[in-house]
């Protein structure tokens, strides 16, 4: 069986670093592989055959990152060799470089995340782009900017990082969110074969802890509806969204964002999740014109409301900076309607659940009113609930609201 070494060879002129590469011998036949790594001789550790970590900080996060690509190219050796023993086939010391030579270069975690992030952007989910590069932001604050081989990604340092998170204030589901995303990384990077099997993730918390969810009495949003403010002003448009999205069955901002006049037809306001891509058909009333009437003259393209202006390319970013400031101004609406938690626009999906649920509505119709995938049962329910049923309960819904 050939064996793998790991080996310095220092460099001819004084206070150059020295080239790092890999031994392969089977059969007493020596060949030599490059690893593109180089060190100085006081970073090299003969005996141990290993980069000592010294220097300032800086070059150490360098000299680690260099560490992290040699166990990296080491493991892949060796799983080489190991496929060649399975295989009971005859090889040679140059079948194995040639392998190993044949094999992309050693993919960093930080690399990887981007080029999934790009992947995902060109597919269209930018919202799971967004997530992806959030995530990796995150990791690598607390890296300090220190990228590492996938396959060195390890359940200590994944618990260290979940410390750091609390640490800096971030609830359970907050931190939860983090560590799947990156799970989610890590396991496609096993699907791709780039890092082992193995169950780094087992100690931190990658579930969802319960939290109570926040609505809106009916009383609540009387009093957010009957607030005088001032036409056109912020205020205003960040309460007529709100109201809005409770109105269209909770419906999320970003959907409500990409809304097209074309949307509409048949008395029916037709629309994919951008979430899930699941289709979803709302009943247009008479409450929802009234607010679309009022911002018709600023809605001047394609889109139903004033959010996304342009289409020069710029739209993920318009419907961000919207968002942010229409909850910004939704938690002073809510102040000065004594609502007594931060009103926002996901609370209108709360809201629009739990008065469903209030007014007797079933689990099933309510799923099938918000587009969840989540539930287990929606999708079983689907086929059963038509359009006239979810307008009928919604229809009542308003009623109470308006009344």
């Amino acid at each position: 069986m050939a064996s793998i070494r790991l080996k310095f060879r220092p460099s001819a002129t004084p206070g150059c670093e020295g080239a790092l590469f890999y031994q392969v011998v089977h059969r007493r036949v020596v060949r030599m592989v490059h690893t593109g790594c180089s060190v100085q001789p006081g970073e090299w550790d003969g005996r141990a055959a290993a980069v000592r970590i010294v220097g300032p900080p800086r070059r150490q996060a360098q000299l680690r990152m260099v560490a992290s690509k040699l166990r990296w190219g080491a493991r892949l050796l060796a799983r080489i060799v190991g496929e060649k023993e399975a295989a009971g086939l005859e090889y040679s010391a140059d079948d194995v470089v040639a392998c190993f030579l044949g094999c992309p270069p050693c993919p960093t975690l930080f690399g990887f995340a981007r080029s999934q992030a790009e992947r995902k952007e060109a597919m269209g989910r930018l919202g799971t782009a967004k997530t992806y590069r959030d995530a990796m932001s995150s990791f690598a604050r607390f890296r300090g900017g220190e990228d590492m081989a996938i396959a060195d990604l390890d359940a200590d340092t994944l618990k260290a990082y979940e410390a750091w998170l609390r640490g800096r204030g971030l609830k359970r589901n907050s931190s939860s969110c983090y560590l799947r995303t990156l799970r989610t990384l890590y396991r496609r990077a096993v699907a791709c074969g780039l890092a082992p099997a193995a169950d780094v993730f087992g100690g931190v918390f990658t579930g969802f802890a319960k939290t109570p969810k926040r609505a809106v009495a009916i009383a609540g949003i009387k009093a957010v509806g009957r607030l005088a403010l001032p036409q056109g002003s912020p205020l205003a448009f960040a309460r007529d969204v709100f109201m809005l999205s409770l109105y269209l069955q909770g419906m999320s901002f970003v959907d409500m964002a990409y809304l097209r006049k074309a949307d509409i037809r048949g008395g029916l306001l037709q629309y994919c999740r951008k979430k899930t891509g699941q289709c979803i058909a709302v009943a247009w009333e008479k409450p929802m014109q009234a607010i679309v009437d009022r911002y018709a003259s600023k809605a001047a393209g394609p889109y139903l409301l004033p959010i996304i202006t342009a289409a020069d390319g710029t739209e993920r970013r318009q419907y961000e900076r919207a968002e942010h400031n229409v909850n910004r101004n939704l938690k002073k609406v809510g102040l000065m309607a004594g609502i007594g938690f931060p009103l926002t626009t996901y609370v209108a999906r709360h809201t629009w659940a739990s008065a469903m649920r209030d007014m007797g509505c079933g689990l099933s119709l309510i799923s099938a009113g918000l587009g969840h995938e989540s539930l287990r049962t929606t999708q079983v329910y689907l086929s059963a609930i038509d359009v006239a049923s979810v307008a009928k309960a919604n229809r009542r819904l308003m009623a109470r609201i308006m009344k």
